[in-house]
């Protein structure tokens, strides 16, 4: 019998930097392939967060076993990053990560508030399916105005999907922004480690975590 497994996640499934069948959906689907079921993958990768809603209510849901949902990696980032920062501008980025702080207690952030709207949408498409549903956090990452985001962004989605009744795998439960989960010389991809690990933990999370739901659970219509 083939599992058919629906995958909506950024650029960072699969990094630049890893072979083929290194990325953590692939380490995830060999793990089940080796308990002798066949996988078929559809991926989508939206550019925005706005698509992702777009994309759900284009794809037939109730067609796949499995959902997983990694959103955000992508927009919870500094845009203004640089690879191999100059002293000066590693200041500016603790500054602003301390600007950050400050403004979160006051009135939020732009990209947190956006990441919140897009989240209730999508989870208003998927509720009836949540029972088949893997929310991933974002990835960690070692800028720290784009780590200060990321870790924001995962208590954002750990806290709302927990809410509507989804299961959600912690990427930055697993692993931090030690340089020994990414690419040498990068600060944001991560390494092939990195991704057996999380693939690995993922299966693991699949086989073991019960599907929460909260309330019955309707048909499609």
């Amino acid at each position: 019998m083939k599992m058919h497994l629906l995958v909506i996640a950024d650029h960072l499934h699969y990094d630049a930097g890893l072979t083929s069948r290194q990325s953590y959906i692939d380490q995830f689907v060999q793990q089940i392939e080796r308990s002798g079921q066949e996988v078929v993958i559809t991926y989508f990768a939206p550019m925005a967060l706005a698509t992702i809603s777009e994309v759900l209510h284009r794809v037939p849901l109730r067609r796949y076993d499995l959902i997983i949902l990694q959103i955000a990696n992508r927009h919870l980032r500094d845009s203004r990053l640089a690879l191999h920062p100059t002293r000066s501008k590693q200041l500016t980025e603790y500054l602003t990560v301390a600007k950050l702080n400050l403004l979160s207690w006051l009135r939020g952030i732009r990209p947190l508030r956006e990441v919140r709207k897009n989240l209730l949408l999508m989870f208003k498409t998927l509720r009836y399916h949540r029972q088949r549903v893997i929310l991933l956090t974002p990835f960690p990452h070692r800028e720290p105005v784009s780590g200060w985001l990321r870790r924001k962004g995962s208590k954002l989605i750990k806290n709302e999907g927990r809410h509507w009744g989804f299961r959600v795998f912690d990427v930055q439960a697993l692993i931090d922004s030690g340089e020994e989960y990414f690419i040498p010389g990068d600060r944001e991809r991560l390494n092939a480690i990195s991704h057996e690990l999380i693939g690995r933990r993922l299966y693991d999370f699949y086989r073991t975590e019960p599907s929460i739901t909260t309330g019955s659970l309707k048909q499609d219509s």
